[in-house]
């Protein structure tokens, strides 16, 4: 066999060792996007993760889990499985569905949560949350924390879900109006009597507590500026 015969089959004996291990791959990464650097990746568990450095996420399904960021646009999951985390430096984050444990934050944008059926935690530093929790008393553990450093929560959950909840809303002494807590459970609710300047502007804060049933899930909600709404269904 002469050099150049040789060298040709070497080339091609190379050329299809790289495409069978391409070919076996199980993971996918992203690369550059007009929008900024964009990271995809599946792991071998068959969840998603995503991460921008600019731009929205539009998510339809990930029925594994997903791990979603952004510096800078809104997100939105149509339906997600076991777990979703997500969090954004600037927008809205929206959650049509979500099986399992929902874990999201945003810098400044509203939070939807349409319903799901496992732990909530959600914190916006300016905006409104809306969480709804479904399925049955004996789904396990489902902790709801609601943080807003400036808007009105809402959160809706079964008639018969076991809960111990406490609520502190904080509203300053320049705010628009005087803020409220509405509840269907008859909470035990105590208004301070005294302007706190400690924190800067002077705040007072009324704050509620109670328990449905053995109070096995611990609600907690935390908002600045806005009503809290707690609602059975």
């Amino acid at each position: 066999m002469t050099k150049l015969n040789r060298g040709a089959a070497w080339l091609m004996l190379v050329a299809g060792a790289m495409s069978a291990g391409l070919s076996g791959c199980r993971h996918h990464h992203g690369s550059w996007g007009r929008d900024g650097f964009r990271s995809d990746s599946h792991s071998e568990s068959g969840s998603i993760s995503i991460s921008k450095m600019g731009g929205g996420i539009d998510l339809d399904s990930a029925p594994h889990g997903a791990t979603l960021s952004t510096m800078g646009g809104e997100i939105h999951v149509v339906d997600v499985g076991s777990y979703l985390k997500a969090k954004t430096m600037a927008g809205g984050i929206d959650v049509d569905r979500s099986a399992g444990s929902v874990d999201v934050a945003t810098m400044g944008g509203d939070i939807t949560i349409g319903s799901a059926n496992g732990p909530i935690k959600a914190s916006t530093m300016g905006g409104e949350i809306r969480a709804r929790m479904v399925g049955t008393s004996s789904g396990g553990e489902r902790d709801i924390d609601l943080t807003s450093h400036g808007g009105t929560i809402t959160l809706r959950v079964p008639k018969d879900f076991p809960m111990e909840v406490q609520i502190t809303l904080v509203h300053t002494q320049n705010a628009p109006r005087e803020y409220h807590i509405d509840d269907h459970i008859g909470l035990e609710q105590r208004d301070s009597e005294d302007w706190d300047d400690s924190k800067g502007t002077p705040r007072k804060y009324l704050r509620a507590k109670g328990q449905v049933g053995d109070g096995s899930n611990h609600v907690t909600i935390n908002t600045i500026n806005g009503d809290v709404i707690l609602k059975q269904e």
